[in-house]
C-alpha cells in the first residue's frame, strides 16, 4: 500500500511540474498570434473561418498557426457533415486556400 502511495505522489507533483509548462507555451502561441494580428501580418481568425464554413460545413476541430514554405498558414481541422475529418490550409496573410486533406 506504501509502494501505491508512493506511486501515486511522484505522478502528483510530475503533473504539477509539467501542466504549467504547457500552459505558458500556449500563453506563448496567444501572445504571438495576437502580435502577428495587430501588424497586419495575418488575417483575423474570425473572417478565415466565415470563409471555409462556405466551402466546408460541418464541425470545427482544432485550429493552429503554423508556417509552411516560408508563409504563415491557419491549419483548420474540420468534421463535415459528411462525416470526413478533412485538414484546410489557408494563408494566414490572404486568406487564400492552399490546399485541402482528408484526415486518415
Amino acid at each position: 500500500m506504501n509502494n501505491l502511495f508512493s506511486i501515486t505522489f511522484i505522478l502528483l507533483i510530475a503533473m504539477a511540474v509539467v501542466l504549467p509548462l504547457h500552459t505558458a507555451y500556449a500563453d506563448d502561441d496567444y501572445i504571438e498570434a495576437r502580435r502577428l494580428h495587430e501588424s497586419g501580418e495575418i488575417l483575423p481568425l474570425e473572417n478565415i473561418l466565415e470563409k471555409i464554413r462556405l466551402t466546408y460545413p460541418g464541425k470545427v476541430l482544432e485550429i493552429e498557426l503554423d508556417k509552411k514554405a516560408g508563409k504563415i498558414v491557419y491549419e483548420v481541422e474540420i468534421l463535415g457533415k459528411d462525416g470526413v475529418v478533412r485538414e484546410i490550409y489557408i494563408n494566414a496573410k490572404t486568406g487564400q486556400l492552399l490546399y485541402e486533406k482528408k484526415d486518415d
